[in-house]
């Protein structure tokens, strides 16, 4: 809003109403700037924080892969010491079988019971 005055002095309600528009649109201004600052802060913050929480989630789940995989290894170990033991257990029943029947083939077969037995 422009006044087109005839004189060179402004009245007072003018020069204040003039001072106080300046003062309220730069007070806007200020304000509408410390918003966009804190808005800008705001959304580092949560952007940072974000991240940190993804590290945080992916040194986890890295974590319990790690250990899934020490357990399967694990696993693996006990189960192919089993498999082993068990290998060995039949092993050792087979001679003792071939034993008892390498015994049972080269004893005479006198008398009630074969010699063997007794």
């Amino acid at each position: 809003m422009y006044y087109r005055w005839i004189d060179t002095e402004m009245p007072d309600w003018a020069v204040t109403e003039i001072r106080e528009r300046g003062r309220r649109a730069w007070a806007s201004w200020y304000l509408e700037e410390r918003r966009e600052k804190a808005e800008a802060e705001e959304k580092a913050a949560q952007k940072k924080e974000w991240e940190e929480y993804c590290v945080e989630q992916r040194a986890f789940l890295d974590e319990m892969i790690r250990k899934n995989q020490e357990e399967k290894l694990r696993l693996e170990e006990v189960y192919r010491q089993r498999e082993q033991a068990r290998e060995a257990e039949r092993e050792r029943k087979r001679e003792r079988a071939r034993a008892a029947k390498a015994a049972e083939e080269a004893s005479d077969g006198k008398g009630k019971y074969p010699r063997w037995t007794q």
